[in-house]
């Protein structure tokens, strides 16, 4: 581990650049198996490329010593896209030897982050060999969901598995209103779960984020916000490490960990929340964009001369798909929350004002569908957030058939559009998941930052972060 540490702080600069290199590399035009993730050996830089077994992308792990933890992520990584793994077949991916196999297993399962099963077969003979799986109870993380008049809050295992879940109402959308019931929410969480090895709070809310005008804002995000201190109290008063992202990277995080999108390596995440939001995502990382901030399809002119937007624009996606657009279409009042209580109830009374925005959003989403396409090629589109399911179905229905694209007609394995595994929790889950994903993700730039080991798990997955409030 020292080892590591040692390069790291000597090459970090040139750990960020190959690390944005490899990146970059993947969102560009070059095939998944000719995609090359970076690793250290001897203080160099070698490429080693990526093998896809049944389904399962991983990358080729290092010889040396000095990337241990590097090597121990990528492990865990296959073992969780697997679902379980034998040794053998976790050699064949990733390529490192039976006996550094063997330690890193060893290593994990001391760690409680693997367990041990045997694989079941009828043709075997003997002993069945030992399989490796995830251990749901190896740790845990708290994802908080905020939207303008709601936040939703649970305890969340390695697994995906919701340990408990609370929601409450927010008065109002300044940070003052926000932090209280975050704080109380969070509060009783950790109180009544102490014994659960908490490894952080991840928290989703609407973007943009860190932007100079807030007038972009307007009534889908926090508009009131002048900074992100909330973040800081959090912080304080819980003594656990805070990461927040937009909900639409959360989102994507949690179908990479948890959902749909386990075993695959390209996509765009579609939020569907009182706004509207996406991220692409080449090689399992999100594209973030210049400044964290390329999320804001909803702010797409989609509708030439269309509706004015408080972004200043007209015609934009979010105008016409969203939540906040269907409490327009409903003549409900600014103040009042549109719930899945709500929506489901109308939806089962077949309300009209409903039925004819479905059929409109659906038009424009087709449009916007085709744009996504053209422009990203992404192997398939999956739709989270936290509007109903039910909603999204409808709404998904409305949009077919599908304008035509550069997907038409190309045979793969996915639909061109899905939905998200988890429906309207996909946004709680995603938060739940930034903790995980910085934590467990075999990431050069993830074990980059730092300086001192942080944690038990931080030994053993090398993350030497020191910040208490870090944005994904």
């Amino acid at each position: 581990m020292s080892g590591l540490l040692s390069i790291i702080q000597t090459l970090d600069v040139s750990i960020y650049f190959f690390d944005q290199l490899a990146y970059y590399r993947s969102a560009s035009r070059i095939r998944c198996s000719e995609y090359c993730l970076l690793s250290l050996t001897r203080g160099d830089f070698v490429a080693n490329k990526r093998h896809i077994n049944q389904g399962v992308v991983a990358a080729n792990g290092a010889s040396q010593q000095s990337s241990s933890s590097y090597n121990r992520r990528i492990v865990l990584d296959v073992i969780r896209r697997a679902g379980s793994a034998s040794r053998k077949e976790i050699v064949d991916l990733v390529s490192l030897s039976p006996q550094t196999v063997a330690n890193i297993t060893y290593e994990l399962q001391s760690a409680g982050l693997i367990k041990t099963g045997r694989i079941k077969s009828r043709k075997s003979r003997g002993q069945p060999p030992i399989s490796f799986s995830l251990n749901a109870n190896g740790g845990a993380s708290i994802g908080v969901s905020l939207e303008p008049g709601y936040a939703k809050a649970a305890l969340v295992d390695l697994a995906g598995e919701v340990i408990v879940c609370r929601e409450a109402a927010i008065a109002g959308d300044d940070q003052a209103s926000c932090l209280q019931v975050v704080l109380g929410l969070t509060d009783s969480i950790i109180k009544d779960y102490p014994g659960k090895r908490v490894w952080g709070i991840g928290v989703a809310l609407p973007g943009p984020l860190h932007i100079d005008d807030n007038d972009l804002l307007g009534p889908t995000a926090f508009a009131k916000w002048q900074d992100h201190a909330i973040f800081n109290a959090l912080h304080q008063r819980s003594g656990l490490s805070v990461y927040y992202s937009v909900d639409s990277i959360a989102g994507a995080l949690g179908e990479i960990l948890y959902g749909a999108a386990k075993q695959l390596n390209d996509f765009y995440y579609l939020h569907f929340g009182v706004g509207l939001g996406g991220v692409l995502v080449p090689a399992q990382s999100v594209y973030q964009g210049f400044n964290g901030n390329a999320t804001e399809l909803g702010h797409v002119p989609i509708v030439p001369n269309g509706e004015s937007c408080y972004c200043g624009n007209r015609g934009c996606l979010e105008r016409y798909v969203s939540l906040h657009a269907l409490k327009e279409a409903l003549f409900i009042k600014d103040n009042t929350v549109l719930n899945k209580d709500l929506i489901n109830t109308l939806l089962t009374n077949n309300n009209e004002d409903l039925n004819k925005w479905i059929q409109s959003a659906g038009q424009v989403f087709r449009s916007a569908v085709c744009f996504i396409e053209n422009s990203l090629d992404p192997a398939t589109i999956i739709i989270g957030g936290t509007a109903p399911t039910a909603l999204i179905e409808k709404l998904l229905d409305a949009t077919h058939p599908l304008l035509k694209s550069v997907r038409s007609h190309v045979d793969s394995l996915f639909p061109r559009l899905q939905m998200a595994e988890h429906g309207e929790d996909s946004s709680m889950l995603g938060a739940a998941a930034l903790p995980i994903y910085e934590m467990t993700s075999p990431r050069m730039s993830a074990m980059q930052n730092s300086l001192q080991r942080s944690s038990e798990i931080g030994d053993v997955l090398g993350l030497y972060s020191t910040k208490k409030v870090s944005r994904l």
